[in-house]
């Protein structure tokens, strides 16, 4: 009996032996794993082609990986290694932390975030962003905007027709001796592409043109990159086709590049089979939060392009109009717009004065309708200008919303005001008193208001 239990407390022990043993060589495999993988990047990031093919090669004999593999648990780990994980320390997310989506040029590009831009074939994808770009260096809107903008840089990535189709969009525009492209100071524009008597290779969205990227929107400040095309870096990275791979790509471009660096980036495709619909994955448009569709215009007559409209399918940063249409043609190296469209400006210095008034008056909160009447009286703001700067404001943290429909300054903007008395009762205007907003903005001089429009 004795020697039954002991056989068999030693036979547990071999098995608990085992499993241990068991589990520490799969964690060791796992680690070694990692550490490959963290090395791959390494390799790609010194650019040593050998220990990257060696690596790649260790991966393939011991985990029995393909390429496409292979490069998909790299792009995991390194996005994984970049991305700011932290552990949950409240059961829901927080709202008042989050940051609400914004413009670097107003109505068209996004501040740290990514855009889908497709059309058939000749219907100006390049000259429309290159336009964006030339404009967006300039500190300038444009079309159906007028709001000015900070003077930003681009970089193009021609991999769709190479840099020729790039420089007969320079031509079409009138800008190919501009400053802007030129090496100095003054450059504002770069652009990258198959140019082997220059020593300059195609783009990829693999992981060795990710960490590329990435270095050269920071080294470089960037604040707008275009990616022409879709299916032209995908070839060789990722498929085109699959709705994981494309949103791991955007997601990557998104969180590691974009949003850190404030930086738009613009993917430029193709129509798609179906009529309206861009080519490739649904995720080349489901990722992005700026979706536009470029449609030629043609002539009945003459059945030839006489302009594109410009149709947005989806801006999640839009405060008016999310989904506009801006018809408009190439004039004389222009883009005029073809419609009598309204045109859409800031009027940020109008509305903060406006409210500055309100509040000497004794009014701290102010009702939208009462702003969008008094800048069209004091300033001819349109009641569409109005709400798109309101909402801006608000997103870019210049005034506040307490509740819907009702704005406040913020209260660095209040230091140094003071109330208006009431003549007739001694006691601030609108402190006990419900005088309707004509009377309190005539006891304030409308020349007190700046126009910058």
């Amino acid at each position: 009996m004795s020697r039954y239990k002991i056989s068999s407390s030693f036979y547990e022990e071999q098995e608990a032996f085992k499993e241990d043993f068991a589990y520490k060589q799969r964690q060791k495999k796992e680690e070694n794993f990692t550490f490959l993988i963290q090395d791959y990047i390494d390799a790609v990031k010194q650019l040593d082609e050998d220990e990257e093919m060696r690596i790649s090669k260790e991966l393939k004999y011991q985990y029995k990986l393909t390429d496409d593999q292979i490069q998909r648990k790299v792009l995991n780990h390194f996005y994984r290694s970049k991305a700011d994980f932290r552990p949950a320390l409240k059961d829901s997310v927080d709202l008042s932390t989050v940051k609400p989506l914004t413009y670097l040029m107003d109505g068209w590009l996004l501040k740290g975030d990514v855009s889908l831009t497709y059309g058939s074939y000749g219907s100006g994808k390049t000259t429309h962003a290159l336009y964006k770009a030339y404009k967006f260096a300039k500190g300038e809107n444009i079309l159906d905007r007028d709001a000015p903008c900070k003077k930003g840089k681009s970089l193009f990535i021609c991999t769709d027709g190479g840099v020729t189709t790039f420089k007969k969009a320079m031509y079409d525009l009138g800008i190919e001796d501009d400053p802007v492209f030129k090496d100095g100071e003054d450059k504002q524009i770069f652009v990258w592409g198959s140019e082997s008597s220059q020593g300059q290779q195609a783009w990829f969205g693999d992981i060795n043109g990710i960490i590329k990227l990435e270095n050269f929107v920071q080294y470089k400040g960037i604040d707008y990159v275009v990616i022409d095309s879709a299916k032209s870096v995908s070839s060789g990275a990722f498929n085109y086709l699959d709705n994981v791979q494309v949103r791991e790509f955007i997601r990557t471009i998104r969180d590691i590049i974009a949003v850190p660096n404030n930086v738009h980036i613009e993917i430029l495709s193709h129509d798609g089979t179906a009529r309206g619909a861009h080519a490739g994955a649904k995720s080349w448009a489901e990722e992005p939060s700026l979706v536009i569709h470029l449609k030629p215009n043609i002539d009945e007559e003459t059945k030839k392009q006489n302009g594109v409209t410009a149709e947005f399918k989806k801006d999640r940063a839009a405060n008016i109009d999310p989904r506009r249409n801006v018809i408009y043609k190439l004039e004389e190296c222009e883009m005029v717009l073809e419609d009598e469209k309204e045109i859409v400006g800031s009027c940020n210095e109008v509305i903060i004065e406006i409210m500055k008034d309100f509040y000497k008056q004794g009014q701290k909160e102010v009702r939208r309708a009462d702003i969008v009447t008094t800048a069209f009286n004091t300033a001819s703001a349109a009641r569409k200008t109005v709400d798109n700067t309101l909402g801006n404001m608000v997103n870019s943290k210049e005034i506040r919303r307490p509740k819907k429909g009702v704005y406040s300054l913020n209260p660095k903007d209040i230091q140094g005001l003071t109330l208006v008395p009431d003549q007739s009762s001694g006691n601030p205007i609108g402190k006990s008193s419900n005088v309707s907003y004509i009377n309190q903005f005539d006891l304030v001089s409308s020349h007190d208001i700046e126009t910058p429009l």
